[in-house]
């Protein structure tokens, strides 16, 4: 169980009432457990496998895009860090739309794949062997 005094001190830093060196102050084990707890009450993915890579790509879109809303409109902001916000959307945007591609692609591989598959049924046994080794040969130089 976490800590009261270190749980108000993390409270704390939330409201903007203390700084972040409150954390380091607490052990690693201690900050780790405090993770954890708040990944498992926002509903964080705690691997790669479990991640939603679309939505994540498309939240850190939104994010991006908000950082650059308040970098514009902020005049003591310098002219190369707002370049460097503008490259960072335009790289984001270009791994979605990467991404919208390759999944288009895989799925219209699928369906030519079952496609395939439907039509191999209708075969002779023997052919559809011989066509079987031949892909996974052709899948084994790819």
């Amino acid at each position: 169980m976490i800590d009261e005094e270190k749980l108000a001190k993390v409270k704390s830093i939330v409201a903007g009432e203390s700084s972040d060196d409150t954390l380091v102050e607490m052990k690693p084990k201690d900050l780790r457990k405090l993770r954890d707890a708040i990944n498992k009450m926002l509903g964080e993915e705690t691997s790669l496998s479990d991640m939603d890579m679309p939505k994540e790509l498309i939240e850190q879109y939104r994010m991006v895009k908000q950082l650059q809303a308040d970098v514009i409109d902020d005049d003591e902001t310098p002219a190369n860090q707002k370049a460097q916000v503008a490259s960072t959307v335009a790289s984001t945007l270009q791994q979605l739309t990467k991404m919208q591609t390759d999944f288009y692609t895989s799925e219209r591989f699928r369906a030519i794949e079952n496609l395939m598959i439907q039509y191999m049924k209708k075969l002779p046994l023997k052919t559809a062997q011989d066509f079987l080794t031949d892909y996974e040969k052709v899948g084994d130089n790819g």
